[in-house]
C-alpha cells in the first residue's frame, strides 16, 4: 500500500498546476491570490476490491499571478503564474489485503510550482475570463511527511487544466484531474511477490481564492483603481505628476550665456518616461528673465516649473569691423570708411570716433568706440598717415591804379606757409610796391611812412613770390606791373 499514498501525494501537488504561468507584458506587477478554498479528492483502487476515497481540504497558501490584470493579447489575456504554495489538510489511512495490512499517516503536504507557466484566458459568459491550460505544461513539486519520514515527488497533469478568473469580482477559480497507475506489491521474495498488481487512480482539485490586486503605496487603495500609484494618497485627491523641479537661479555676465543647468522630473504615479523641454530664448534680455521647463509623461500629462536667469551685463560690444589704415598726400579732410560692431544682448551699438576732422602731416590715430545698451564700451584703432605732397598756392596781384601796388597771399593744407621775394620774407595778405629797374636783383628802397608799404625795387622779371611749405613744398607767383 506504501505506493499508493504517494499518489496521493501527486494529487495534492497537481492542485497547484493550474496557477504556473510566466507573465508577458511591460508591467509584471503580480496580484496575490489568496483566502484559498477547496479539496483535493483521491480515489484509488487497491488490491483485495479495496478503494481508496479521500477528500482533504486546501488549508492554506498563496499564488502569484501576473501581470495583475493580464496583457491583451489576440483572442483574450495572457498571465503567468509565477509561484504557488498550497498546504493540504494532512491524513492517515489504513488498508488490508489477506494477511497484508498497512497505514500510513500523511502530516505537512505542501505542493509548489516548479516552473512558471503562460497561459491565455479567453474572454467567457458574465464578464469572466476561462481558463484551459494543457496537461503538459504542469509541473509542480510534492513534499510531505509520511509516517515521519520526508518524501519529495514531481507530477504532471492528466488532463487540461480548466478554471476562470474574474477581475471584476476578484476571484479564480481552478479544476484539475489526474490519473495514474499504481503498482501494488507485498509478500515478497526472491522469487516472487504474492501480491503484484498494478491499479489505477483519480485524483481531482478544486481550488478558489481571492485575487489580492496590487498596491503598491500601502495606501490601502488597489492599482487597478489608484489615481497614482506610487504616492500614499487614501483619499485619491489630485496628486500632481509629472514632477519636476527647475534648475537654481542663476546670473550670467552676458545675454549669450545659456549654461542654465538641467531640469529633473519624474511621472510619480507611473514611473513612465518623462520628457523635459524649456523656453529658454536664443539670447537672454538684460535683467531677470523667467525660464518656463514643462515636463510631460507618457500619458500626455504635463507640469511646469519656472527658473530665473538674470543676466548682469557686464560684457563688452565686439566690433566686427575697424576700417583700414588711410594714407593721404595731404592735409585737411580724409574719408576714413565706417566701423561696425555686434553686441551679445542684441540692437546695435552705438559708434562713435574721435576724428580731428581736418589731418595734418604725420600719424595720427583715430579711436572708434562702441558702446552698447548697458554703457559697456570697447575702443579700436585706426591709423591716418598724411605725407604732405601739394605745393602751397601763392599769387600777387595788383591793387593799385597805379600799377606798382601789390598784395601777396598765400595757403596750404598742411599750415601757413613761407613768402619771400628774393631775401625778403613777405607776410601773407602784406600790401608790398614793386618798382622794376635797370639793376638786377631785389632791394627794398624804402618804407612808406604813411601806411607802412614796404617798396622794393627788382631787376627785369625778378618780382617773383616763392611760397615755401613746412614740407618743402615751393609755388611761385611773379607781381607784374601794368
Amino acid at each position: 500500500m506504501e505506493n499508493v499514498w504517494i499518489l496521493v501525494a501527486t494529487a495534492a501537488a497537481m492542485v497547484c498546476l493550474p496557477f504556473a504561468t510566466a507573465a508577458l507584458g511591460a508591467d509584471l506587477t503580480p496580484a496575490i491570490v489568496t483566502n484559498l478554498t477547496g479539496s483535493l479528492h483521491i480515489v484509488q483502487e487497491a488490491p483485495c476490491n479495496n478503494t481508496v476515497d479521500v477528500t482533504r481540504a486546501l488549508t492554506g497558501g498563496q499564488l502569484r499571478l501576473t501581470p495583475a490584470e493580464g496583457l491583451n493579447v489576440a483572442g483574450g489575456k495572457r498571465f503567468a503564474l509565477a509561484s504557488a504554495n498550497l498546504v493540504f489538510q494532512g491524513f492517515s489511512v489504513s488498508a488490508s489485503c489477506g494477511i497484508f495490512s498497512d497505514t500510513r499517516i500523511y502530516s505537512d503536504i505542501s505542493i509548489r510550482l516548479a516552473r512558471a507557466i503562460s497561459f491565455v484566458a479567453t474572454p467567457a459568459t458574465g464578464g469572466a475570463l476561462a481558463v484551459t491550460i494543457p496537461k503538459n505544461d504542469i509541473l509542480v513539486a510534492e513534499q510531505a511527511v509520511v509516517n515521519g519520514n520526508p518524501e519529495q515527488n514531481y507530477f504532471n497533469a492528466s488532463q487540461d487544466v480548466t478554471g476562470t478568473i474574474d477581475l471584476t469580482h476578484a476571484t479564480m477559480h481552478i479544476t484539475f484531474v489526474a490519473t495514474s497507475t499504481t503498482h501494488f506489491q507485498a509478500g515478497c521474495t526472491p522469487t516472487g511477490c504474492i501480491i503484484d498488481e498494478f491499479k489505477p487512480g483519480t485524483f481531482t482539485a478544486d481550488v478558489l481564492g481571492t485575487i489580492v490586486f496590487p498596491d503598491t503605496d500601502g495606501d490601502g487603495v488597489p492599482d487597478r483603481s489608484d489615481n497614482c500609484r506610487f504616492v500614499p494618497n487614501p483619499s485619491q485627491s489630485t496628486v500632481v505628476t509629472p514632477a519636476v523641479t527647475a534648475p537654481d537661479a542663476v546670473t550670467f555676465a552676458s545675454c549669450a550665456d545659456h549654461a542654465i543647468g538641467v531640469a529633473t522630473a519624474a511621472d510619480v504615479c507611473d514611473g513612465g518616461l518623462v520628457s523635459v523641454t524649456n523656453d529658454a530664448p536664443a539670447t537672454f534680455n538684460p535683467g531677470a528673465n523667467v525660464v518656463t521647463w514643462t515636463a510631460t509623461d507618457a500619458k500626455g500629462r504635463t507640469t511646469g516649473a519656472t527658473q530665473t536667469v538674470t543676466v548682469a551685463d557686464t560684457t563688452k560690444p565686439t566690433f566686427t569691423f575697424v576700417p583700414l589704415d588711410v594714407h593721404a598726400s595731404d592735409c585737411g579732410v580724409v574719408p576714413l570708411g565706417l566701423a561696425t560692431a555686434t553686441d551679445d544682448c542684441g540692437g546695435v551699438p552705438g559708434i562713435t570716433n574721435d576724428s580731428p576732422g581736418s589731418f595734418l602731416v604725420g600719424t595720427t590715430a583715430v579711436t572708434w568706440t562702441a558702446t552698447d545698451a548697458s554703457g559697456n564700451i570697447s575702443t579700436a584703432l585706426q591709423q591716418v598717415i598724411v605725407t604732405d605732397a601739394g605745393a602751397p598756392s601763392v599769387s600777387c596781384v595788383l591793387d593799385s591804379p597805379t600799377g606798382r601796388s601789390f598784395r601777396v597771399t598765400a595757403a596750404d593744407a598742411c599750415g601757413a606757409p613761407v613768402l619771400t621775394l628774393g631775401a625778403y620774407v613777405i607776410a601773407n595778405g602784406e600790401q608790398i610796391k614793386i618798382e622794376e629797374v635797370g639793376q638786377p636783383g631785389v632791394r627794398l628802397q624804402n618804407v612808406v611812412s604813411n601806411d607802412g608799404i614796404r617798396k622794393f625795387l627788382v631787376g627785369k622779371g625778378q618780382g617773383v613770390i616763392l611760397a615755401t611749405d613746412g614740407s618743402g613744398n615751393t609755388s611761385t607767383a611773379p607781381c607784374l606791373p601794368k
